[in-house]
């Protein structure tokens, strides 16, 4: 049972381990998010395949608005009930990734740990709100030296986001959250954000400039355009 988890687990078996009390299982949140989100606004956030509800409940408790799904009615179950004796303010439903509504420009942050991210990425750009972010960690193919697991090939990740600025990139031997054998398996993490629309205008010494405006440099002239600064052929005359 536990090696179909890991190598392509259905629900009914997820419910098995969530009500056996598997420690398969981490209850602590995923290290990357908490880095991604500890200087950020919060704002709504989607925890795909929730799961218990480890990553949901720590957004919840930082002042995030929540909303997660899992196709394990067991995990929605247990993530809930914890919200509730936490009195925390947490919506969770089940179901699949193929038919949730990710919706457009809506979320300010979602989360994919260890989830099909292939199959999701090309819903997620559309469903980041400008300036929001993903977070995503999951296995290397190159895991299957170690354990019969993995997703990503060499740079793969970054290549379903080619639209978004990343903001930090990994690839390396580490402990993942969750697994059967304990041992390190050789992970790739993103953190990447849609990009905010473009200001208008230009920065000079700290202060806001109007484009068309310009500046003097010494004797230079400084012209603010469409697409920032451009020195002009005229001089400056003071």
């Amino acid at each position: 049972m536990l090696v179909s988890v890991c190598a392509s687990a259905q629900p009914g078996e997820y419910n098995l381990l969530y009500s056996g009390g598997s420690e398969v299982f981490s209850r602590e949140p995923n290290a990357l998010l908490v880095e991604a989100v500890r200087n950020r606004k919060p704002g709504r956030a989607l925890d795909v395949g929730m799961g218990q509800g480890r990553n949901s409940l720590f957004l919840a408790r930082n002042g995030w608005e929540v909303t997660g799904f899992d196709s394990a009615d067991e995990g929605i179950r247990q993530a809930k009930a914890e919200a509730a004796r936490l009195a925390l303010r947490l919506t969770a439903e089940v179901n699949t990734f193929e038919a949730f509504d990710f919706g457009t420009e809506k979320w300010d942050l979602i989360v994919l740990t260890y989830e099909p991210t292939k199959a999701i990425a090309p819903k997620l750009a559309q469903a980041l709100r400008p300036g929001g972010i993903v977070v995503v960690e999951d296995r290397h193919l190159d895991t299957k030296r170690v354990w019969p697991t993995g997703t990503f090939g060499n740079n793969e990740l970054l290549s379903l986001f080619t639209g978004l600025r990343v903001l930090r990139y990994e690839d390396v031997w580490a402990r993942p959250d969750w697994s059967v054998k304990k041992l390190d398996e050789r992970l790739v993490r993103l953190v990447a954000e849609k990009p905010p629309p473009k200001t208008a205008g230009c920065i000079w010494e700290g202060k806001a400039v109007t484009e068309g405006a310009s500046v003097c440099w010494d004797t230079a002239l400084l012209r603010c355009e469409s697409d920032g600064w451009k020195f002009s052929r005229e001089k400056c005359s003071r």
